[in-house]
């Protein structure tokens, strides 16, 4: 957000272009980006190996930009970006595949001014986001499915690990995960075990939420059925979607 600064312990880009800003933001969230730096071997991200990254404008901007912003617009902080970027093509924009968790109006309610509605918040639809943001950014550089997905399997170990044993309710949120940068996040696994099954029903969770400052109780409330994702099958689906929607 504006006015805001850091040390070097980040290492920060500058834009004079906001929707390039943007652009650039969305290929730094995907495998290939991450594949290319770790391919180097460096151990941190500096403008030495970052200034090697391709930029580029290409029929898939658009939608690049807005999934960036969709993941990252997640407080009124960020309401004067997306104002400024803001594009109506948005609303015409879809996700690529079917599912109960996914709705299209995430696309075609947007507008200029930004809402608490107007990021993606539940985890399978932040998920889901930076799929096709991996797709969108393979079929940009010419890569192939099969060969995102070998980039995937080999050099995301730790990423595949927790996308095997991560599971969401019917309504997109994390119900358990062995994600270690998400302690705390969903039942414990022994509460999980007993209830993983289930096909209909909910199941409740008393949490302190300390997030806003004073601690605070609160219920959530998870509903059947539960289920795993398979990024490389997904990454299949959005491929032949993207690749039937951007002929």
């Amino acid at each position: 957000p504006p006015n805001t600064a850091h040390i070097n312990g980040i290492f920060g880009i500058a834009f004079q272009d906001l929707k390039k800003m943007a652009l650039m933001s969305a290929y730094m969230e995907s495998v290939p980006y991450d594949y290319f730096i770790k391919s180097m071997g460096k151990t941190n991200l500096l403008d030495n190996n970052t200034g090697q990254l391709p930029f580029f404008d290409s029929r898939y901007s658009n939608a690049l930009v807005c999934r960036s912003l969709l993941l990252n617009c997640v407080t009124n902080r960020y309401a004067e970006l997306w104002k400024k970027v803001f594009d109506s093509n948005y609303n015409n924009d879809s996700w690529a595949i079917k599912n109960s968790r996914l709705s299209n109006e995430t696309f075609s309610k947007l507008s200029p001014e930004w809402t608490y509605n107007t990021p993606v918040r539940s985890d399978y639809e932040r998920r889901m986001a930076l799929v096709e943001i991996d797709v969108i950014v393979a079929m940009a550089l010419g890569i192939t499915c099969d060969e995102l997905k070998l980039m995937y399997s080999i050099q995301f170990p730790v990423l595949k690990a927790y996308e095997s044993d991560t599971w969401y309710d019917s309504k997109g949120r994390i119900v358990f995960t062995n994600n270690r940068s998400l302690t705390g996040v969903g039942l414990p696994r022994s509460e999980f075990e007993e209830v993983k099954n289930m096909i209909t029903g909910t199941i409740t969770q008393k949490v302190v939420d300390d997030t806003l400052g004073d601690p605070e109780e609160r219920i959530i409330e998870y509903y059947a059925p539960f289920e795993k994702c398979d990024r490389e099958k997904d990454y299949e689906e959005v491929w032949l979607e993207f690749d039937q929607r951007y002929i």
